[in-house]
């Protein structure tokens, strides 16, 4: 009998390839690919991706495992999925997330299209959240454990889901690199990535400089009731709650409480003037939508990563977007990061937003 086939996304970090090794334990027929997101024009660092020691660690982290590899070019579907979008909501005055782009659109996008050309059920990554199948379908947990990654998978429909799997989702990162000693994988001990993949150096600025010249135009900065109190250096420099490069007033710190891309302003207030009870938000993703189909629906939100989740009710509007009426004021909630919505009692992710 043939073994179900997997494609693992193996960026050449340990969590990939601790995810490609325990679904070969497990039985699963596994490929490994490494996709090329993008040209670095500058040597690797320590805590980026997608060099060429990267592709070297994944390749020699197959060789250890015994599983095919290939390095596949993703260059075009992620210039104009993720990059170009992350370049286009800076120049709209919002503050994107690149990550879940690249999950919804070239790993359970274009990557899950590559696996249906070489009849693979599932699509396998190192992301630290869990999938549950069961009689009510395809369900997305957060991490057993203080590392969680759930929030960025949220906007993944449950036909993506239902193509996923996530090895790592009951394990710490302890635990995933004793396996990976365990595996004789060669990336055992190596450095965790943590910045954006394609922002080389660390500096986001250089990228949108680069793909919108005009992103750096001088502009004012105002109060909400439009006193002038400086200039600022381009609205990418900024998102909302920002204190730094923002000039104080006679009653204290400002900070940065909206930013008006038609107008080219920065608006400031106090930090009181950052806290919100309501949102609304587009580009509804519903994991669960039978959850939803009753007017007003209890969740616990959280409105960008590795925030607490917040009690607040949720309700579908007429046009398909989303409107969030928190408990509690909530600070610096920013325009073009992702809400992710959960079940009130457990950990259970109920779908996603963009917040407009």
């Amino acid at each position: 009998m043939s073994k179900v086939r997997v494609i693992a996304a193996m960026s050449g970090g340990v969590d990939s390839a601790v995810a490609a090794g325990l679904l070969l334990e497990a039985g699963y027929g596994v490929v490994g690919i490494t996709m090329k997101m993008y040209a670095p024009s500058r040597p690797a660092h320590a805590k980026s991706c997608c060099g060429s020691d990267d592709f070297d660690d994944a390749r020699r982290s197959a060789a250890v495992l015994g599983i095919p590899h290939y390095i596949l070019d993703f260059q075009e579907a992620f210039s104009r999925s993720v990059v170009d979008r992350f370049a286009s909501d800076y120049a709209a005055g919002r503050t994107p997330n690149p990550c879940v782009s690249c999950n919804n659109f070239v790993k359970l996008g274009t990557l899950l299209s590559y696996a249906d050309r070489l009849n693979a059920r599932y699509v396998a990554t190192g992301h630290y959240a869990r999938i549950v199948r069961d009689d009510t379908g395809v369900r997305l947990f957060r991490s057993a454990h203080a590392k969680d990654q759930a929030y960025a998978l949220a906007g993944l429909t449950p036909a993506q889901l239902d193509r996923l799997l996530l090895p790592l989702g009951e394990l710490d990162k302890a635990a995933t690199r004793a396996h990976a000693l365990r595996l004789g994988l060669p990336v055992h001990d190596k450095t965790e990535s943590q910045d954006v993949c394609f922002v080389e150096g660390g500096d986001y600025r250089d990228v949108l400089a680069r793909l919108r010249p005009g992103i750096n135009r001088v502009g004012a900065v105002v109060t909400a009731g439009g006193e002038r109190l400086g200039e600022h250096a381009g609205i990418a420099n900024y998102t909302i709650g920002q204190r730094t490069l923002v000039p104080a007033g006679t009653d204290g710190p400002r900070y940065v409480t909206r930013i008006d891309a038609e107008t080219n302003t920065i608006v400031v207030g106090r930090e009181d003037e950052l806290l919100a009870r309501e949102l609304q938000a587009e580009e509804l993703n519903l994991i669960r939508p039978e959850r939803f189909s009753g007017g007003q629906t209890p969740v616990r939100a959280m409105i960008r990563y590795r925030t607490a989740p917040a009690p607040a009710l949720a309700a579908v509007e007429p046009d398909g977007s989303l409107r969030l009426r928190f408990e509690s004021p909530q600070r610096a909630i920013a325009p073009g990061q992702l809400v992710a919505l959960l079940d009130p009692e457990s950990d259970e992710v109920l779908g996603a937003a963009t917040i407009r």
